[in-house]
């Protein structure tokens, strides 16, 4: 009997030592000893585009700045977001760069990690639950606004085609930084990221010379053949359909153009991109209301444009055209038009220009 008393107790031991090492080996993942510190400094790299060179010093540049970025997790297998957070430091770099940290803890493992700017007034993301899906875009721009972009009136109805164009507000730069297949393991208490973070937009500066500058009043241009959005998780930009960009021009002269009459009409602008050759219908319309209240427009082809060495290397879009801006009160002759500020007050107020 003492013999079988014995046998139970060591049977009730080992038991409960199983259990103990069970126990050991099979700790629940979501207890703190099972995360570790991810921390993403982002540096923001100035973008070739924009700041390669500056055709018109006159025109200010886009602002590059930002105080705020979303990190966002996936999983590398099902593209599907697991956790996010954001940045909550900035500093700068020995180049004078932005450098934004952020920190999260997640587990052990594999995980794909997208970054962009949490600050874009205009630029919108949607379908951050896939990392194969996530999209960057810009809402279309209201009947109302059309009307103006297009320099018509809701009586007029010549240049309706404008009107009918699924124009869309220029986009805000958003720089995206990817890190892919990023390994935690268990050895790592602390995981250091470090990125760069790219505009997934483009900017550009238009010109076209003008004759009669001093009978324009205001002025605006609508570019077709344009891409609407980026899938930012993939760094592509969608084609299909192509969407119009439509934003305001800037009284200029450009010293570069032969002759006494060196006024142009300006502006810097930002897009998604051009899409495929095969599939673009690359246009500006230039619309300027006169002094007297009529709309005046000028239609040209960009395709020929964009292929120039200065639209590839610069950014630069040049047409090579000159628009008369006919005299809409014959036997008078304006000065200056009704833009504000002329041309010479432009050299001391640039700075205060909205784009």
């Amino acid at each position: 009997m003492k013999a079988t008393k014995n046998i139970f107790r060591l049977m009730g031991c080992a038991a409960a030592l199983l259990l103990t090492i069970v126990a050991c080996e099979r700790r629940p993942l979501e207890e703190p000893s099972e995360f570790v510190q991810i921390r993403v400094n982002v540096d923001i790299k100035a973008v070739a585009n924009v700041v390669v060179d500056v055709y018109n010093e006159l025109i200010p540049l886009p602002d590059m700045n930002t105080d705020k970025m979303r990190v966002l997790v996936y999983d590398p297998n099902t593209k599907k977001l697991l956790t996010q957070s954001f940045t909550t430091g900035k500093t700068y770099n020995e180049d004078g760069q932005q450098v934004l940290t952020g920190s999260l803890n997640i587990a052990y493992g594999n995980y794909d990690i997208l970054v962009y700017n949490w600050d874009t007034p205009t630029t919108q993301v949607s379908g951050e639950s896939d990392e194969n899906s996530i999209l960057a875009f810009t809402q279309e721009i209201p009947p109302a606004q059309k009307y103006r972009y297009s320099g018509m009136t809701k009586a007029e109805t010549d240049s309706i085609s404008l009107l009918d164009m699924d124009m869309r507000y220029e986009p805000d730069h958003l720089m995206v930084a990817r890190e892919h297949d990023l390994r935690v393991s268990p050895h790592d208490s602390v995981v250091v990221i470090q990125t760069e973070a790219r505009t997934v937009i483009d900017s550009y500066y238009l010109q076209i010379h003008v004759e009669g500058m001093q009978y324009a009043s205001a002025a605006t241009a609508v570019i077709s053949g344009l891409s609407p959005s980026n899938h930012i998780g993939l760094n592509e930009r969608t084609e299909d359909p192509s969407v119009a960009v439509a934003f305001d021009l800037n009284k200029s002269v450009d010293p570069r153009l032969p002759g006494e009459n060196k006024d142009v009409l300006c502006a810097v602008f930002n897009t998604f991109g051009k899409i495929a050759d095969s599939q673009s219908e690359l246009f500006v319309t230039f619309n300027v209301i006169d002094v007297a209240g009529n709309l005046q427009q000028y239609k040209t082809s960009l395709d020929h444009v964009f292929k120039s060495e200065d639209a590839i290397l610069h950014h630069w879009l040049l047409v090579d055209e000159t628009w008369v801006i006919e005299n809409p009160t014959p036997g008078e002759n304006p000065t200056n038009g009704g833009f504000q500020p002329s041309v010479d007050d432009w050299e001391e107020e640039h700075g205060e220009i909205v784009l």
